[in-house]
């Protein structure tokens, strides 16, 4: 298991947040054709989810389900579209009905929704178009839940995220996260997202020094010790790196994740480990 792989494992467990609704921008209705989110100008490297929607449409063999796809897309009756995307399988398509509710909704929860619902399905992003899409949904609704409700500590760690992960401008994440931590220097999800930026960055020292805060806190915090193992096999002290996977493999219940880290562990004892 490489780098990105043990990141990703440790990434997986913060990862199980939330689920549903995003935007409504009125314009005249044509045959099935959606209505493009609020990038007019987007890359070239990212979806155009309205070509996307049309062509799910035209994939329904169904055609009760097709016409009922159709009704409500044309009704602007998201919340339902949102369920029948979901009974087909069409999770991106879930995703931009999530988005066009909120959007109408304008409420904190909606946002969230959109925005945790779009986290979860990054990771097992199809390609980069998708990947890109899904980036920009994440950082606007996020910071649309951030700014209708400004109290909320929980929004802001979700924003911080999303800009460390999903934007191009990841200090303002480091920003929104040395603020938390300045309220509160115990603040587990802030020191543990400090300590993930900073060994994806090739920052290990700072990444250690989070992480060990981490552990004196929560010592059997098993995304902490994932990565304080990679921190220290990047710095090529493989025998911290495994005292760590070790110490891990204890704190964990399932049989995959175990021998993923035990696999990991024989990976690092080679000689070109």
């Amino acid at each position: 298991m490489n780098k990105n792989q043990i990141i990703a494992v440790s990434f997986c467990a913060l990862l199980c947040i939330g689920l549903y609704l995003f935007t409504d921008i009125k314009k005249p209705k044509e045959e099935i054709a959606p209505v493009a989110h609020e990038h007019e100008a987007a890359p070239v490297d990212m979806l155009n989810i309205e070509a996307y929607l049309t062509q799910v449409h035209k994939e329904i063999t169904d055609s009760a389900i097709r016409q009922r796809a159709s009704k409500l897309f044309l009704a602007d009756s998201f919340v339902a579209l949102s369920e029948l995307y979901y009974k087909i399988d069409k999770p991106i398509a879930v995703a931009y009905t999530l988005i066009k509710q909120s959007e109408t909704e304008k409420t904190a929860t909606a946002y969230l929704r959109a925005g945790d619902y779009c986290s979860m399905l990054i990771e097992t992003a199809p390609d980069e178009k998708v990947h890109n899409y899904l980036n920009a949904q994440i950082v606007q609704s996020y910071e649309q839940a951030a700014a209708l409700d400004t109290a909320n500590e929980k929004i802001k760690l979700r924003l911080a995220g999303a800009y460390l992960e999903n934007s191009p401008e990841p200090m303002k994440g480091v920003s929104m996260l040395m603020a938390i931590i300045d309220r509160d220097s115990s603040d587990i999800d802030a020191l543990v997202m400090l300590g993930r930026f900073g060994l994806v960055s090739g920052q290990f020292d700072k990444a250690i020094a989070r992480l060990e805060k981490v552990l004196y806190l929560r010592p059997q915090n098993s995304e902490a010790l994932l990565l304080m193992a990679e921190a220290y096999n990047s710095k090529g002290d493989k025998n911290k790196a495994i005292e760590y996977l070790e110490r891990c493999k204890k704190t964990v219940t399932n049989p995959e994740l175990k021998k993923e880290i035990e696999n990991h562990i024989q990976s690092i004892k080679k000689p070109n480990g």
